[in-house]
């Protein structure tokens, strides 16, 4: 079973320009919608499996794009980083 980890971002156009860094990294990055436990202020949050998370971090790092949190997905929860 892969854990999956989520980005959430301040909103909609930071959370498409960190999508376009992920993939450029050659991540396994998508796409789905925020979570309705999490707060609807983007409306979308990017999935990468968790073997991922420090390469994921590092490229919106020295992007500069500003990540509002991480969470891991584990047995159906979301447990923050």
């Amino acid at each position: 079973m892969t854990t999956e980890v989520l980005f959430t971002f301040p909103n909609t156009k930071t959370a498409i320009t960190a999508e376009r860094t992920l993939l450029t990294a050659g991540l396994k990055v998508t796409v789905a919608p925020m979570p309705e436990a999490l707060s609807a202020e983007c409306g979308i949050v990017l999935r990468l499996p968790e073997q991922e998370l420090e390469a994921g971090k590092a490229a919106l790092h020295a992007a500069g794009t500003a990540v509002s949190a991480i969470y891991r997905v584990q047995g159906g929860r979301l447990l923050p980083l």
